[in-house]
């Protein structure tokens, strides 16, 4: 499969137009990354990301604090996370199981974020809430196609790249600033929280236009 046969894909899977701009040069990066792992299972790939998220937790949390290797894997955890949807796609092995794996690693991932940053010294009510956010946030999502509405919508500030990137900035910049990690992790909760309550209100004002009675 060429890349532009697999924008035709991705476009008819999210349903929307082929993407432009960063969207699709961030694909044709992890078409080009992604290409090694076409031979392996995408379903085994998806279990990787969280096995990977599961390391970058326990070395955050170790006595060494190895946030470099930590904010690291969690890069390499959202490379991989686009990584099995797509070997999917190219090797024509996408599946409603597979599907439905990913949405659960997925949310397993997202705690595995809320739980870095607890680790660094981030509120924990805080934390909880944010969490809450995106997990409200993706069952919107999965509410309205279940429904019949199969349109991404709108994009918000707190999809889960963003969510992502949070945990590999912050967990770098608590490498470059150890004695601030706490400070850090706090204002990484609190920008998590807030970007998922603006997102929030947006998905419901696109819902409630678009959803019919």
């Amino acid at each position: 499969m060429t890349f532009e046969e697999y924008l035709i894909a991705w476009a008819q899977l999210h349903g929307a137009k082929s993407p432009t701009g960063l969207v699709r040069l961030w694909l044709r990066v992890s078409f080009a990354l992604s290409t090694p792992l076409i031979r392996f299972n995408p379903n085994l790939i998806t279990v990787f990301g969280l096995l990977l998220m599961g390391a970058a937790v326990l070395l955050a949390a170790s006595p060494n604090q190895n946030y470099f290797l930590a904010s690291f894997i969690v890069l390499v955890v959202g490379l991989v996370d686009s990584f099995d949807g797509m070997v999917a796609v190219r090797t024509a092995r996408t599946s409603s199981w597979g599907a439905f794996l990913d949405g659960i690693i997925d949310r397993f991932i997202d705690v595995g974020i809320g739980i870095l940053f607890i680790v660094l010294g981030a509120p924990i009510e805080v934390v909880v809430v944010a969490i809450s956010m995106a997990m409200v946030h993706e069952y919107m999502r999965a509410k309205a196609s279940g429904i019949g509405y199969r349109e991404v919508g709108v994009i918000t500030p707190a999809e889960k790249p963003t969510r992502i990137a949070l945990g590999v900035m912050f967990l770098f910049a608590c490498g470059l600033l150890p004695e601030n990690a706490t400070q850090l992790a706090t204002v990484a909760a609190v920008a998590w929280l807030v970007l998922g309550v603006i997102s929030f209100v947006m998905l419901l004002l696109v819902y409630r236009k678009n959803i019919k009675y």
